[in-house]
């Protein structure tokens, strides 16, 4: 174009547009986003590669491992530590059982896993997504099975993709198979599975889990972290100055150029010259490479030369969303510290001090050479979020604490209130609902305080100063208590109304009081 034209590119494009358009039979042309292309890290080594495939080992062995642990909970109970009931209504979880009324429970443990993510991530940015996430997991697992593929296949591309897929879909398989073991018995799974001797209710949770596994794990990877999930959106309310991210050095790293170009003099520990001019300068980086000095900055004058960084670009090439953290913390960054191992490596092979790329704080210490900021885990926002997670757990374990092995619910019947008998007696009738969770309880044995008169009788049962009532052996039993009040004289008769009386329920077989519930008894005007 002409200098002062004001005539460009895209204004010429545009005007080629419109004619095509203006011309019979003949369609502009229809402007087309570029296809984007899969990003697949490649693998490296470091601390946090150790750090990441560890926790893989640990988390996998949680999965496949725990529902494989005995233990004994007395007969007619299942025999496996982690359990979730779905049929019976109830967790099971090595001693303790869970009811759906114990649901505060449940829900004080999420309130303590949600500050405790808070926390973490104020302290140290996304390391849940980097470390602990299942997508980030995962990803992790197929990236492995890719790579394995290709070694296998030694070059046939042709095998390679069917390969990677089997391969793949059997992993998602296995995970499916790894979740139902949480709701059925996991030794006999795999042969009730292969047996078709499963409900179709547990196929489908396996066939449905092996395919969100494999549709997110295997093929939309990066894609889900961001785009999909809503974590990374909010962290920034998370983080503050001094919470420890995913950090590139540019003071130190700056400006960028190969390996032969000498270094900055202060990356040398030699002496800076004085500036040239009064007015500070920095260094300006034009898009060909080239170095000059730009006005009006907030850099010191420095002379040419490079800085620690030799635009390999392997820490975007190993990082599993593809990002490059030169550019600063993003979205995209899931705090896992590969692009650390990447760099450090590249750092180590130059013979320059590793750090490059480091956790580091916003407010630290700008100097080239100065050491990383430390954790804070003393800062107001760290704590709010450990305190709330401290009060959850402290709430969490009074629940467990408290937990009654018995619980009986009464419920008077009010239509009607009472039933007065031919012979003058009054009768008060009780739905009796009990559930426990002691290994073996086969009958209980109801009586009454506040009455010293009155008799008791479940309806499947025999009369007397107290009822029996048969569990066998069940986690539950209910049952109609009527309580019967003989015939009074005189100034025996206690004034119509309800009158508080007092349910005792004890073991049939060993006497021991089992619960005690406050109720009424409802006499009538006489």
């Amino acid at each position: 174009m002409t200098a002062g034209s004001g005539i460009t590119h895209a204004s010429v494009a545009a005007t080629d547009a419109a004619a095509a358009t203006d011309r019979p039979g003949r369609a502009a042309p229809a402007a087309r986003r570029p296809r984007r292309k899969p990003h697949l890290p490649q693998p490296v080594r470091g601390h946090f590669r150790r750090l990441k495939t560890r926790l893989t080992v640990v988390f996998l062995g949680i999965l496949f491992l725990v529902p494989w642990i005995r233990w004994d909970r007395g007969p007619g109970l299942p025999d496996q530590a982690v359990l979730f009931d779905l049929p019976g209504r109830r967790l099971f979880a090595f001693g303790l059982e869970l009811w759906p009324q114990d649901l505060p429970i449940a829900v004080g443990l999420m309130v303590a896993g949600a500050f405790g993510l808070f926390y973490a991530t104020s302290l140290s940015g996304r390391v849940w997504c980097g470390f602990s996430c299942p997508q980030t997991v995962w990803t992790d697992i197929f990236g492995g099975v890719r790579r394995l593929a290709h070694r296998i296949a030694k070059g046939n591309e042709a095998a390679i993709g069917p390969l990677t897929g089997a391969m793949s879909a059997a992993v998602a398989i296995l995970t499916g198979l790894g979740f139902a073991q949480w709701f059925v018995d996991a030794p006999g799974l795999a042969g009730r599975f292969l047996g078709g001797g499963l409900p179709g209710a547990v196929y489908g949770a396996v066939f449905l889990i092996a395919l969100f596994t494999y549709v997110l794990g295997a093929h939309a990877r990066e894609r889900v972290c961001l785009h999909m999930c809503p974590w990374p959106r909010f962290q920034a309310a998370l983080l503050d100055r001094d919470s420890l991210v995913v950090t590139y050095r540019r003071t130190r790293g700056e400006p960028r150029a190969r390996k032969r170009v000498a270094l900055r003099p202060e990356l040398l520990a030699t002496p800076l010259p004085a500036p040239a001019t009064d007015t500070p300068q920095a260094f300006a980086f034009a898009a060909d490479g080239s170095v000059g000095l730009a006005p009006d900055a907030t850099m010191a004058a420095t002379p040419a030369g490079r800085g620690d960084c030799i635009d390999c670009g392997r820490c975007v090439q190993v990082c599993p969303t593809g990002i490059d953290i030169r550019d600063g913390l993003q979205m995209g960054c899931i705090g896992c510290g590969l692009c650390i191992d990447a760099c450090d490596e590249v750092m180590t092979k130059i013979d320059r001090p590793t750090g490059l790329i480091r956790f580091d704080a916003e407010e630290a210490d700008p100097t080239p050479m100065a050491p990383p900021a430390r954790i804070g885990f003393f800062r107001p926002k760290a704590m709010i979020f450990g305190g709330a997670m401290i009060v959850a757990l402290a709430a969490v374990s009074f629940g467990v604490a408290n937990i009654t092995d018995v619980q009986v619910d009464v419920e008077p019947q009010n239509t009607p209130r009472y039933v007065l008998l031919s012979d003058g007696s009054v009768r008060n009738d009780y739905t009796v609902r009990l559930s426990h969770r002691l290994p073996r309880l086969d009958g209980v044995t109801a009586s009454v305080e506040g009455m010293p008169e009155a008799t008791l009788r479940f309806t499947s049962g025999d009369g007397g100063d107290a009822a029996e009532m048969a569990v066998g052996g069940q986690r539950s039993a209910a049952n109609r208590l009527l309580v019967i009040q003989p015939p009074l004289r005189g100034e025996a008769l206690p004034p119509a109304g309800p009158h508080p009386i007092v349910l005792v329920f004890h073991d049939t077989a060993t006497g021991a009081e089992l619960a005690r519930v406050d109720t009424r008894f409802w006499e009538p005007e006489r």
